[in-house]
């Protein structure tokens, strides 16, 4: 069985961390995944999760919340085994280095030195990106303004009682049944 999720969102409060509780199952072995950007974390827990999918392995995948194609985790309850990219936003640390968890260090195979100009481009794209998020959760909390707004003016038109009426065989209905 294959379950893909989220532990983490942008919000209008800014990024809301779940990434506390993962793994979800008490004693379970963390590998926290460390390197830059682009420099294979995602593909690396692809790779763990599609060698333990062909051996039937149950495998949750934790989707990245700025890019759901890419992944921050992956927990293979069979193993008692997660990896997670514990770099920003959601910084992660094992909970007791060496009992319950431990570093994978991809920056070892990056090449450095890196080159002057390569250097300073890093500081620059880092600093756009970063204050692109910040604009980026201003919106959100400026949409979510509006949006309460609206609920504000919509709210005296709505008949909540007729809603209530609803059973949940009927809800249940709207949903196929795979969801269920």
């Amino acid at each position: 069985m294959v379950q893909r999720c989220f532990l983490g969102g942008n919000t209008c409060k800014g990024f809301l961390s779940l990434y506390e509780g993962f793994p979800p199952e008490e004693g379970a072995f963390l590998h926290v995944i460390k390197g830059c950007p682009g420099g294979g974390k995602s593909g690396f827990m692809r790779r763990i999760g599609a060698a333990a999918e062909e051996r039937g392995l149950e495998v949750h995948y934790v989707l990245c919340s700025g890019d759901p194609d890419s992944l921050d985790g992956v927990y293979i309850p069979a193993l008692h085994a997660a990896w997670v990219d514990g770099t920003a936003p959601h910084v992660t640390e094992p909970r007791h280095f060496g009992a319950d968890g431990d570093y994978v260090n991809l920056g070892a195979f990056c090449r450095q030195p890196l080159e002057a100009a390569d250097r300073e481009k890093i500081r620059e794209l880092t600093r756009r990106y970063r204050a692109l998020y910040a604009e980026a959760y201003e919106n959100l909390r400026q949409a979510k303004e509006l949006h309460d707004q609206l609920e504000a003016v919509y709210r005296p038109y709505m008949d909540f009682d007729a809603l209530s009426r609803f059973t949940d065989a009927e809800i249940a209905r709207l949903f196929p049944e795979e969801i269920s």
